[in-house]
């Protein structure tokens, strides 16, 4: 009897399967890749560009969908990195989000290089609960037709499911929050900035660490379309290890759009980065070079 039941169901769900028209029926590519065609025509083109003109080359300007880790050792600029982006998006009209667990908005609002804080942020900051995260974007989304998120920084997110009782190690921890982070950006068609740690006595004087030393999981570089990687140029003075002037390098490290990786010097200065014209501080490499450099 039970045997039967179990055929009818099948039968039924055949039945069902077949006459299905929902939205997410299945389709020809063919036609699936017309529609999308069509859907162009008029829907303007959407490029992020970070007004750094090499990183805006290299990466063909950042796209809706694409989640990018910016990552290097602590108090190394990430977060004003992601500001001096900020500033340019904004500029370019692009509706940008902001999530700041590591500084308080008073410490992060003085740091922006803008005049007029003309982004978003929630009102006030909730423990970094993903559910929490999420609703604060489609809320932003739907109400001011924001693009751009920013989450500063990895280390402050939590993920529900685990706090139910999941029991996973740190590393698929990491690796699910991430995850689910980019499973948001494609699905709310965004482009999300996720600020990361680098892991702890992992990088030397001379190198600027690789994709593989993002701390907890090797999953993060593995989930994310770009990563880059920030240092400032350090230099040693007798047994002490110091900081040179406002000078750093970005380094590209992975780049999933189209495969190509670069270094590309920086100074600090008006509370933001641009591009260096001296390039006197080459002993700052990547640990593994590229045949792009």
């Amino acid at each position: 009897m039970k045997e039967l039941e179990l055929a009818q169901k099948r039968i039924d769900r055949e039945v069902r399967l077949e006459a299905h028209l929902g939205a997410d029926r299945v389709v020809l590519a063919e036609d699936k890749w017309q529609a999308l065609k069509e859907e162009r025509k008029y829907k303007p083109k959407f490029l992020a560009n970070t007004g750094l003109v090499s990183l805006d080359k290299c990466v063909d300007g950042f796209r809706k969908g694409q989640l990018i880790i910016v990552s290097g050792p602590p108090k190394q600029g990430k977060t004003s990195l992601c500001q001096t982006f900020t500033k340019s998006f904004v500029e370019n009209n692009q509706k940008c989000l902001w999530f700041s667990y590591e500084l308080s908005y008073e410490e992060v609002f003085e740091k922006f290089p803008m005049e007029k804080l003309d982004f978003y942020v929630p009102n006030y900051m909730e423990s970094g609960n993903l559910d929490w995260v999420e609703d604060r974007i489609i809320e932003s989304k739907q109400k001011y037709g924001t693009e751009i998120v920013f989450i500063d920084h990895l280390d402050f997110l939590r993920d529900p499911d685990v706090l139910k009782g999941i029991s996973l190690n740190l590393s698929s921890y990491i690796g699910g929050i991430v995850q689910k982070i980019k499973r948001m950006a494609v699905e709310h068609d965004l482009v999300v900035f996720l600020m990361s740690h680098i892991r702890k006595n992992k990088w030397t004087t001379n190198d600027l660490p690789s994709s593989e030393e993002l701390r907890d999981s090797g999953q993060i570089a593995q989930l994310a379309d770009i990563v880059l990687m920030l240092m400032r140029k350090r230099a040693e003075r007798g047994s002490e290890e110091v900081y040179t002037g406002n000078s750093a390098v970005l380094g590209i490290m992975e780049n999933r759009h189209n495969g190509r990786t670069k270094k590309i010097h920086l100074e600090f200065e008006d509370k933001k980065y641009r591009e260096s014209e001296y390039e006197g501080y080459n002993d700052v490499s990547l640990a593994r070079p590229k045949n792009d450099w």
